[in-house]
């Protein structure tokens, strides 16, 4: 008999295994950072990365970032469903799983809840719920529309605790007289979304000294209550009190290329990700101030 060639779903199957069960790799160290700048107005962070490197190269398209309660961190990409725990000491993956086979799409945000569920949206707003996997693991998860496909395309994802909901970051929002204006929306399971927060795009590219500031990421500040909102174009960062009023606004360095997310570390750190276009993902860590 005729040995049987295999199929390509059988090679992509198999490519895919190998990859998830693959060894952490080390990451070489990206050059020293710039000495400390003046402090930021306002802000709860360094001026400049206290710690810089760059990612291994299946994470050049990095999309989402969050910690869990016991402070570890974990990141996806940006067309797989596929959660990466990386060491945030080094840039080291220390372990990878998919959801589904994985399930493909346009993963534009992370969370982490309270019960330890992890959260994963669309651009359309579409959710996946689903628990942490061992590493090269296959997990199952529960979908969930918040409804917000045709109302912005949403690029960001967070875990507010005080109320037990999902904060959605809008990048383009697809009413006209809405294009100028930074919305949150607040997601719970059966309530649906409503406008969390709402501020003039002016206010924080005035304050940044950017020309446009459109969403990519969102996080919530754990110790103060604060909303801190990324932007990858014209690179920026900006916080949010806890009643939504802007506390500082910045623009970031040339080194930021493409800022599409970040998270707050154990330490009350913030670790902020780029894309890498065509080299690989940099990760960068901002010291808390005092």
């Amino acid at each position: 008999m005729t040995p049987r060639k295999p199929t390509m779903t059988t090679i992509r199957a198999a490519c895919l295994a190998v990859f998830l069960a693959a060894c952490a790799e080390p990451v070489e160290s990206e050059a020293q950072v710039a000495p400390a700048a003046a402090p930021v107005e306002g802000s709860l962070f360094a001026a400049t990365p206290a710690r810089q490197w760059r990612l291994p190269r299946e994470l050049r398209e990095i999309s989402g970032m969050a910690t869990t309660a016991d402070g570890r961190l974990f990141a996806h990409d940006d067309e797989h469903a596929i959660i990466y725990e990386l060491d945030a000491e080094d840039g080291r993956i220390v372990k990878r799983f998919s959801v589904g086979a994985p399930e493909r799409g346009d993963f534009e945000g992370l969370a982490i809840d309270a019960q330890g569920a992890f959260w994963i949206t669309t651009s359309t707003g579409q959710l996946m719920r689903f628990r942490e996997g061992d590493n090269g693991a296959r997990v199952p998860f529960e979908s969930f529309d918040t409804g917000l496909g045709p109302v912005c395309e949403i690029e960001g994802l967070a875990f507010l605790a005080a109320t037990e909901s999902l904060i959605l970051a809008c990048k383009r929002n697809e009413a006209r007289d809405m294009r100028d204006t930074v919305i949150l929306y607040q997601w719970r399971q059966g309530a649906g979304a409503q406008v969390w927060r709402s501020l003039a795009e002016s206010e924080i590219t005035q304050a940044a000294g950017v020309r446009n500031f459109r969403p990519s990421s969102v996080e919530i500040d754990a110790r103060s209550g604060r909303t801190l909102i990324l932007s990858a174009s014209n690179g920026a960062l900006a916080e949010l009190d806890a009643d939504g009023a802007l506390r500082s606004a910045r623009a970031l360095s040339r080194d930021h290329g493409q800022a599409e997310s970040l998270a707050v570390l154990p330490n009350g750190a913030l670790a902020l990700a780029d894309e890498g276009g065509d080299a690989r993902a940099l990760l960068s860590v901002y010291d808390r101030g005092p």
